[in-house]
């Protein structure tokens, strides 16, 4: 029995000498950590009213590997047990279907840094993004090498600068989201003969195709995204969608030519469409020195589009061949 009694005292005390310097990672005692209240401030996107909130935690000296996410619930925060250290926190709202996440190979090697952080959308379609067609509708000229994206959900972003959590402390931060996307209206007044039209959808070229979550600067390439279309009165069409922004290079002195495509079915089963540079309405919206406070909504309003009076007794537009009917118009603005 002593002998017994000699090795188990001898195995717990081998045990408790396991949690010293060289075997930190395997001991989980709970002075190794702090409590963290994370708190959301909203007053630059009031609107947004999230529905549930992540927050991914990166160490001060993060070279790789993931970082610690803690996912809460509503838009007020909640709290989150860390590992003491420094760390930079980065927010976004994770109520969205659309957005995806990656870290951009390019600029940071595919590290997962805060900085690398990106969100974008999978590619799409033009038949996809109007709901018009299942196939075979045309791209504007100059346009047809860009990919199509999907639209994004509405997303913002905030984040936190360095902080420590010391062995058994309680802090709180608090973190100020801003919107990542942006919305765009178009409006087309004095449209004749919209009553003789049955569906309506529209592609704008030369959009930023993804949006860096910390800095709120958008990635480098250009997209074309596509959306659809819906009458207003009896003489108005309306557009309605959100894009992560416009003019990736803008910062150096680079600015896209964007060009708008509406297409439109008639209901004679005819199908058209409108081709209009926008580049000037686009980049006289006014555009926030700080990418963090590009939440601005982009207005685009048109006059005019010369939708045809389908054939009516043998009056009328006759089209000359089955497909789409390409128009390159100037219209007012």
């Amino acid at each position: 029995m002593k002998a017994i009694r000699l090795l188990t005292a001898l195995l717990l005390a081998m045990t408790l000498g396991a949690c010293d310097a060289d075997l930190r990672e395997l001991c989980y005692d709970h002075n190794h950590f702090g409590d963290l209240n994370v708190l959301f401030d909203w007053p630059h996107a009031p609107a947004l009213n999230a529905k549930g909130m992540t927050v991914l935690f990166f160490r001060d000296t993060q070279t790789s590997g993931e970082p610690e996410r803690y996912d809460f619930s509503g838009n007020l925060g909640g709290k989150a047990r860390l590992g003491t250290g420094s760390y930079r926190a980065l927010a976004y709202n994770n109520d969205t279907e659309t957005i995806l996440y990656r870290y951009d190979d390019e600029d940071y090697g595919g590290a997962a840094t805060i900085e690398a952080l990106e969100a974008y959308t999978r590619r799409s379609s033009i038949e996809e993004g109007t709901q018009l067609s299942r196939s075979g509708m045309p791209r504007a000229p100059e346009t047809e090498d860009e990919p199509v994206i999907l639209e994004p959900d509405p997303l913002c972003g905030a984040g936190y600068d360095l902080f420590s959590l010391g062995i058994g402390e309680a802090k709180a931060i608090t973190m100020t989201p801003h919107m990542r996307t942006r919305e765009v209206t178009i409006t087309i007044h004095n449209v004749p003969n919209l009553k003789y039209s049955s569906q309506f959808g529209g592609a704008l070229s030369g959009l930023a195709a993804s949006k860096k979550m910390l800095s709120g600067i958008p990635g480098e390439y250009c997209a074309t995204q596509a959306f659809t279309g819906y009458v207003v009165g009896d003489s108005t069409v309306m557009m309605h969608f959100r894009t992560f922004g416009h003019c990736p290079k803008a910062a150096q002195g680079e600015q896209n030519t964007h060009i708008l495509t509406v297409y439109a079915i008639l209901a004679d089963g005819t199908k058209w469409y409108y081709t209009v540079d926008v580049t000037n309405q686009m980049h006289n919206t006014p555009t926030p020195a700080d990418p963090d406070d590009d939440d601005l909504e982009i207005t685009i309003e048109l006059d005019g589009l010369p939708l045809p009076k389908p054939i009516v007794n043998g009056s009328g537009f006759q089209p000359t061949v089955d497909g789409w009917q390409s128009v390159e118009i100037q219209v007012g603005m």
